[in-house]
């Protein structure tokens, strides 16, 4: 049987790769005109897009977030920071297929055709970790999460680095505050 016309099919590589451009891209907006810029936040060194083995695929990104208490605002060149690496990882083996592939597949075995590879591959889902350091480099806290893509946004980043702080600062600490369940009142 000879084949009048292919189907056009994207890589996995090539899926990846146009994701994390336009993830970079909205990276650098939130640094430099949105939300985090206005906290003072600023990217330290290039967002990278990296390939550490040929099922992972990486973006990350460093920045700073100034340390400031009531005494420290009049006196800026004093800044202290607290560096953040967040990383996006895809692993090429859990994208998801598009709609139809289930079809697609009963239709291949059916007529003993091979699977194309790539066929029909969603990035539906993405391994999100943010590392909190100190000034000095050492490592103050991690969030490790999977989200979903349609959540990775300039205010979701946000509460996730407030959940990174909150839970790196009250680490080790003993909260004498949250005694609530152990309050009796006498009348």
């Amino acid at each position: 049987m000879r084949k009048i016309f292919e189907e056009y099919v994207e890589s996995a590589d090539y899926k990846i790769s146009v994701f994390f451009k336009e993830l970079r891209s909205q990276i650098e907006k939130w640094f430099s005109e949105g939300s985090l810029a206005a906290q003072g936040c600023d990217l330290d060194g290039e967002i990278q897009i990296t390939n550490y083995n040929p099922m992972e695929k990486f973006l990350i990104a460093n920045f700073l977030e100034p340390i400031v208490t009531g005494e420290d605002e009049e006196h800026e060149e004093d800044e202290t920071y607290h560096r953040y690496r967040m990383t996006f990882m895809i692993r090429i083996d859990q994208m998801k297929g598009g709609s139809g592939e289930e079809e697609q597949q009963m239709q291949d075995e059916e007529t003993g055709e091979e699977p194309v590879e790539g066929d029909s591959l969603e990035i539906n889902k993405i391994l999100l970790k943010i590392h909190q350091f100190s000034e000095n480099n050492d490592e103050m806290g991690e969030l490790m999460e999977e989200v979903d893509v349609e959540d990775i946004k300039e205010d979701f980043i946000i509460d996730k680095i407030g959940q990174l702080k909150s839970k790196s600062e009250g680490e080790g600490d003993v909260d004498d505050n949250d005694l609530k369940d152990n309050i009796f009142t006498k009348w």
